[in-house]
């Protein structure tokens, strides 16, 4: 994460505030308010006992879930999309081109001088399931919905107004994914999703079927995966997030000519959108607000 972004858009569009890296403060008893924070150290929450509020600088909140000492008493507020949706909408569209027009397999037929061209079918014909319906999942699924891909949507919870179809709770997982030639993964990691998609989840995909993961990569029991693409049940993988990161130089991930692997990147947080919705959360709570994000 930019620190000095962050802090500049911070006295960019609140200039009166009195705005402090937490390491300079920890010898004092300089107390916040407001915290925001990316992957804190626990000393954090020891210092600072007079917290109104904590505003995760990201969409997922597994590391500050993890820490012993964050307080139980006080709201956490996630970023919901903060103008990454597009930086996402860009990333899966890639992955999408990239399989789904034989992008592939021409680059391997120029390493071997072959000239091949491969008859191609419409993406719209293809069936793109989202596994997650957050506001992030929600922004790519109505976006490509509107660009007329076949969606579907899978959850833990039904979401209203949605233009597409939705599978709900895990009695509905199999089937989705039976129907998946492109799943998307923008789940976030939870006790509920670590190694959702085992083996046997996987095998329920189409064979052919091309995974695009840039949620979290706790997501996949990677030893399965990583067997389906070597069968080649699955045609290739998009993959920018990692159950360990960064990804070990051993993994063989790395090695494997039919996945892309890229280094977290898919929708990096943008510093002045992320503030603005600080900062309008700050003043729903100081106005008396209670919605919780």
């Amino acid at each position: 994460m930019d620190q000095g972004a962050y802090l500049a858009a911070l006295q960019k569009y609140c200039p009166y505030a009195d705005i402090r890296v937490w390491q300079d403060v920890v010898e004092t008893n300089w107390q916040a308010e407001y915290a925001l924070v990316w992957k804190p150290e626990n000393e954090l929450f020891q210092h600072q006992q007079s917290l109104v509020a904590v505003f995760n600088l990201g969409a997922g909140i597994d590391a500050l879930e993890k820490l012993k000492d964050l307080p139980q008493d006080v709201p956490l507020y996630k970023l919901r999309e903060a103008g990454m949706g597009q930086w996402m909408l860009e990333y899966v569209l890639y992955g999408l081109i990239h399989f789904g027009r034989h992008f592939d397999r021409y680059h391997r037929h120029q390493t071997a001088g072959r000239w091949e061209p491969k008859n191609t079918r419409s993406l719209r014909e293809k069936r793109i399931g989202i596994l997650g319906l957050g506001p992030l999942g929600q922004y790519v699924a109505n976006s490509l919905h509107d660009m007329g891909y076949n969606i579907a949507g899978w959850s833990r919870s039904l979401k209203n107004d949605l233009p597409f179809p939705q599978s709900t709770g895990l009695e509905s997982l199999n089937g989705f994914l039976a129907q998946s030639h492109f799943l998307v993964n923008l789940l976030p990691a939870t006790d509920e999703t670590f190694h959702i998609l085992n083996a046997d989840r996987l095998m329920r995909l189409p064979r052919d079927a091309v995974v695009i993961s840039c949620g979290r990569g706790s997501i996949f029991d990677e030893h399965a995966l990583l067997l389906q693409l070597q069968t080649h049940h699955l045609r290739g993988a998009l993959l920018d997030v990692f159950e360990h990161e960064p990804l070990p130089i051993e993994h063989p991930f790395w090695k494997q000519d039919n996945i892309i692997v890229t280094p977290h990147i898919a929708a990096p947080t943008q510093a002045d959108d992320a503030i603005k919705q600080v900062l309008a959360d700050i003043l729903d709570i100081e106005l008396g607000g209670d919605q919780l994000y």
